[in-house]
């Protein structure tokens, strides 16, 4: 019995019954078959030639399986940088006779997997000795059978090719069949599994600057406390051209297959374009290293939920409120503050302009911009140290404070008002405090200004309207004008004491002389011979002491004027800011519907401001009457109008 099977290669011009001719790709050696990838024409071909030698009754002995897989399935066609190379296949092509067919079963086909029922296999040893013919398998007697009973042994080779007859054409365990053939008892094994399909990466984001989210934590403190009414980060700033993300592409996934060969296609990872989340004050670079999204502006970062939108502005937009729950107490640095949430009750907001469009009440502190309050002010408080403040709702039970802005509110109620210039359309039981003071509408009111302009005045449950006319203090301007008049007193004195030394020493003979004829000289009226200039020289001997007197004089009259003049401007910008302190001291009531005091009372310079003084404190100053209070008016009915003179 040969060693191996007769070959089953056949010349094409002498092609015998049983015999295949080798495609064009496959080429034979002394070492066994090869495929030249050159000569691969289509993704097909090898498969074509694999059915071919199948289909004619033929197997492919030693066949290297994973080479055999590799170039049906896995090789792409002309796309190799090796296509010229030469790949090993198998031995042999022989004969896989019909005897030797009838031995292998069909496959147990499940979903993903192929199982096959081993089973010793015997045979007479009368019987055709080609049965035994399995290469490695030295036939042996069955173990407990009479010595005429062969055992028949399977062949990987052959049960690879008549695998693929019943449709198993890939994935086989080539160990699993081998071990399945040394079996000596019944057993039923998988011999070939899908290959599951490895699904693809999604395209993500990476985020590469810090603190882009909000961070609830409780804000960290000196000393290592913290402060639970703050949260570390709510609104993340960034500066221009700061990378915020960047774009990992996504990463295809590999098919797999099934073991009948048809590919099982991954699933299509998901993609998307960085543009599309590029929102304000952001831009998309794509660079060597990825693709990018920057920050075009300085500002403060946004990301929209639903959209994942980034977008940088110049203002802080909140949608959320300000609670203990979402945002805690604020201190912003931004120039602009959108609140489209309530703000509230005990929470404060430091910033320097904010547009509230929902109800405050909590406490906001702005530093010098814009305080503009769309709906109601209630039971909070809201205050300017260099900027105005408007009320376009209802204020009630707040204090509002804008001592060098203007604070303009459509109605008030228990209400502390003070600030440099108040207009208020409708104030009820209110204390107001200001410089100048506008009120269209004024309820049980103590009001107290430089300058008021009430339209209607009106008691409310007989709690009367209070107004009080701040007189200022002058007696600092008129101590400083008596001083300055003082010394320019004494300055003229010392003038016209000198002016008057001056005349006298004019008035001498010989100085009179002097100066006459010095005078002629100068004007090249008078010419000199050489006795009178003789007699000038002695003249101007005698009458220099009197000269330097008298340019000294000159000299100390010229210092005084100046000095004189000086405290002249002093006192005229002393007495203009004294009357300047002493315009608009004026009060108008246009009608007067309820039992209504107006007073004057003069603020010392001595005594604490109202401003500063304690609610309470205040409260009971603006109603009080004392010797400080002068009577203007009583009475609740009329007309009202006193300019101070």
């Amino acid at each position: 019995m040969p060693q191996f099977p007769r070959s089953a290669i056949g010349n094409l011009a002498e092609l015998e019954e049983g015999q295949i001719a080798l495609s064009g790709f496959v080429v034979q050696h002394d070492k066994g078959l090869y495929v030249r990838l050159s000569r691969l024409e289509s993704a097909t071909a090898f498969a074509d030639f694999v059915n071919r030698v199948i289909a004619t009754g033929l197997y492919f002995r030693g066949l290297d399986y994973p080479q055999f897989l590799a170039l049906l399935f896995d090789n792409p066609i002309g796309s190799r940088d090796d296509a010229g190379k030469e790949v090993f296949l198998a031995a042999d092509i022989t004969s896989f006779r019909p005897e030797r067919q009838a031995l292998y079963k069909a496959c147990r086909i499940t979903p993903g997997e192929a199982a096959y029922l081993f089973e010793p296999l015997y045979c007479e040893a009368q019987s055709d000795p080609e049965l035994l013919d399995q290469g490695d398998h030295p036939a042996r007697s069955a173990k407990g059978q009479q010595r005429f009973e062969t055992r028949i042994f399977l062949d990987i080779d052959e049960f690879i090719a008549a695998a693929w007859a019943k449709g198993v054409r890939f994935g086989i365990d080539v160990a699993a069949v081998r071990e399945g053939i040394e079996l000596e008892k019944p057993e039923l094994r998988v011999v070939a599994r899908d290959r599951p399909y490895v699904p693809g990466k999604d395209a993500e984001i990476v985020e590469l600057a810090p603190g882009l989210h909000r961070n609830n934590a409780p804000r960290r403190l000196l000393g290592d406390r913290v402060d639970l009414c703050q949260f570390e980060t709510r609104y993340p700033q960034v500066a221009a051209g700061l990378r915020l993300i960047k774009k990992i592409p996504r990463q295809a996934g590999v098919d797999g297959r099934d073991i009948s060969g048809i590919a099982l296609p991954a699933s299509q990872p998901k993609d998307f374009d960085l543009q599309k989340l590029a929102g304000p004050g952001t831009h998309v670079s794509r660079e060597k290293d990825g693709e990018f999204l920057l920050a075009s502006v300085c500002g403060f970062l946004n990301i929209d939920l639903r959209s994942n939108q980034f977008s940088v502005t110049d203002k802080i937009v909140s949608h959320e409120g300000v609670s203990v729950r979402t945002t805690g107490d604020l201190l912003l640095t931004g120039e602009e503050y959108e609140q489209y949430g309530e703000i509230q009750e005990k929470r404060i907001v430091r910033c320097r302009s904010i547009t509230a469009y929902a109800d405050v009440f909590g406490n906001i502190l702005s530093s010098g911009g814009l305080v503009c309050l769309k709906h109601n002010l209630v039971g909070g408080s809201a205050s300017n140290d260099q900027g105005d403040i408007f009320v376009e709702g209802r204020a009630s039970g707040s204090t509002l404070i804008a001592q060098h802005g203007c604070i303009n509110v459509q109605r008030a109620d228990n209400c502390l008002i003070l600030g440099r210039k108040v207009v208020v359309g409708q104030a009820t039981n209110c204390d107001i405090v200001a410089e100048e003071l506008t009120v269209e509408v004024a309820e049980a009111c103590a009001l107290a200004g430089r300058s008021m302009h009430l339209g209607v005045a009106r008691s409310r449950r007989e709690l009367e309207n209070v107004l009080l006319v701040l007189l200022p203090d002058l007696s600092s301007y008129e101590a400083r004008i008596a001083a300055l008049q003082l010394q320019r007193a004494l300055l003229e004195k010392v003038i016209t004491e000198s002016r008057t030394r001056i005349d006298a020493l004019r008035g001498e003979k010989d100085v009179a002389r002097y100066l006459l004829v010095g005078g002629k000289l100068r004007r090249h009226e008078l010419t000199l011979n050489a006795e009178q200039q003789l007699s000038w020289r002695r003249l101007s001997e005698l009458v220099a002491p009197a000269l330097r007197t008298l340019s000294q004089l000159s000299d100390l009259v010229k210092e005084k004027d100046a000095e004189w003049h000086a405290l002249e401007a002093q006192i005229n910008e002393v007495v203009a800011a004294r009357d300047q302190s002493c315009n608009g001291l004026a009060c108008t009531v246009e009608r007067i519907e309820g039992e209504t005091r107006i007073r004057a009372m003069l603020v010392r310079l001595a005594d604490p401001p109202l401003t500063d003084l304690p609610h309470k404190d205040l409260k009971a100053r603006l109603r009080k009457t004392d010797a400080a209070t002068k009577r203007l008016f009583s009475g609740s009915t009329g007309r009202f109008s006193w300019v101070y003179s």
